[in-house]
């Protein structure tokens, strides 16, 4: 389950009713109560309680199987994403929020009696809510509960609240008509524009449903001026005109406006698939000041990374990105945010790449010129580019030198899993038969270091890492970030 979607499920007993769910079908054997339990850490009771509900909501499928002395299972001709579906719609907040999107506005009383909750439970929940809306810069109001703000956050929140949870939840999705909607649009850009046109088809989709919804409610996007004279210069708002009837089938004219026409311009911006050498196209939208800002803070942010600034067709990359940062965030600053999922991820894996690009986005003058207010999602966006243009990199192969202790079959063994481990673009030595010197590292040309042993006759004069005498789950994982961090 995705972080935003175990946010919307704020009770507790649905999230651990899908965690046990999950339990059990992930086990290669009928697994028993008390199991679970134990790795649960709470009572059989209230795990016997869960199974009853779960049975309940399964009542016309045979999904959960049991013998006496044995343990639980799962019928697995179910897919345990539809069995997460049925539970997780459950959920009072994805009902309330699902209501709300078709503007069935009902007071806390209609809905405490339409979810048969407790007043009391349901503004709790409502809690949760409040707390969600605001990182989108929205409010809650609760007579009758609405979502209330400016008309681009509330569109923003309602893609980010169907395209996260499409994948658990099987309501509003979009329909054949927004999907002949995307074809339409991205053959007729391509024809017009006789450019490479590479946009997530996925993410347009629910843009596409979004705001047709909004516009069939009535709701319009009113554009700043000096955003409108800018977008006025993008390639792609000149043919938008052209696509009015294609892009916006069936709204009524009144609603078509010039400024949803721009609005559809700046999406296909949030669409967009980056490519090195792509053209920049930045002077047209870009004013002198930020264009130096932007040169001269990617001068110092390489600097900070103690790497060479890329050459201009590895460079289109960041450019670009920023462009869209720059253009996005005067509509709203929420389209600098990436998932927390992908956040939490990139930093994992990237830690000293990605603390270099916050620690220079956090006192450049790139912050204010660029409206950036979401540093972290900025730099981890950075960090992803980097990481991808230097290990993609057909130049040199960084290099990893495993040597490792270990009697009869266990070095063979050793040696299997590092030859399991290794991938195209990392070169890799394993070596047992010599005493490793700083000396033999300079000769080969070593990054990285790894060993399973003491070693203390000298300091390495490179990146160096000490596994378990047997490389555990957690050896592999951090060799895999040193590499990460060696690009």
């Amino acid at each position: 389950m995705n972080y935003f979607f175990s946010q919307i499920v704020a009770d507790k007993r649905i999230k651990r009713q899908i965690k046990l769910l999950q339990e059990i079908y992930d086990a290669n054997y009928p697994i028993t109560l008390e199991e679970i339990a134990d790795n649960f850490g709470i009572s059989k009771r209230t795990l016997f309680r869960d199974i009853k509900d779960l049975n309940h909501i399964f009542s016309d499928e045979n999904v959960l199987e049991h013998t006496t002395f044995s343990g639980y299972t799962i019928n697995h001709k179910h897919l345990i994403e539809d069995l997460v579906v049925q539970v997780s719609e459950q959920s009072p907040l994805y009902k309330i929020v699902s209501n709300v999107y078709d503007e069935i506005f009902l007071t806390i009383d209609e809905w405490a009696d339409d979810l048969f909750l407790s007043t009391s439970t349901l503004y709790r929940y409502l809690g949760y809510l409040k707390k969600i809306l605001k990182e989108y810069k929205l409010e809650l109001k609760l007579t009758p509960v609405a979502i209330v703000g400016e008309e681009v956050n509330i569109r923003h929140f309602y893609f980010h609240f169907f395209y996260n949870t499409n994948d658990i939840s099987s309501i509003n999705k979009p329909t054949e008509q927004d999907m002949k909607v995307f074809q339409g649009a991205y053959h007729f850009f391509k024809d017009k524009t006789d450019r490479k046109l590479v946009t997530q088809h996925r993410s347009s989709l629910y843009w596409i449903m979004v705001t047709r919804k909004r516009l069939e409610q009535g709701h319009t996007i009113i554009l700043d001026k000096d955003l409108k004279n800018i977008v006025r210069q993008m390639p792609t708002y000149k043919i938008m005109p052209e696509l009015r009837s294609l892009y916006f089938p069936d709204i009524e004219e009144e609603y078509v406006t010039e400024d949803e026409i721009m609005y559809g311009s700046l999406l296909t911006l949030d669409n967009y698939v980056y490519d090195e050498g792509d053209d920049y196209g930045i002077e047209s939208v870009l004013d002198e000041e930020a264009i130096s800002v932007m040169n001269q803070f990617l001068i110092r942010a390489f600097e900070k990374l103690d790497r060479k600034l890329p050459q201009e067709e590895s460079l289109s990359v960041y450019v670009l990105y920023l462009r869209d940062v720059y253009l996005l965030s005067q509509l709203t600053p929420l389209f600098q945010r990436n998932s927390m999922d992908v956040n939490r991820l990139i930093k994992h894996r990237h830690p000293a790449i990605y603390t270099k690009w916050l620690e220079v986005l956090s006192d450049d003058r790139i912050k204010k010129k660029f409206l950036i207010e979401y540093l972290e999602d900025v730099a981890v966006n950075l960090t992803m580019f980097t990481y991808a243009q230097h290990y993609g990199e057909s130049g040199e192969k960084k290099h990893i030198l495993f040597t490792f202790d270990g009697k009869k079959a266990y070095i063979n063994y050793l040696s299997t899993l590092v030859n399991s481990f290794v991938n195209p673009n990392i070169k890799v030595t394993f070596m047992v038969n010599q005493h490793i010197t700083n000396k033999i590292i300079e000769d080969l040309n070593v990054d990285i270091v790894v060993y399973n042993y003491k070693e203390e006759s000298e300091e390495f004069k490179c990146v160096k890492y000490k596994t378990e005498r047997m490389p555990t789950e957690r050896d592999w994982e951090k060799i895999n970030k040193l590499i990460f961090d060696a690009y």
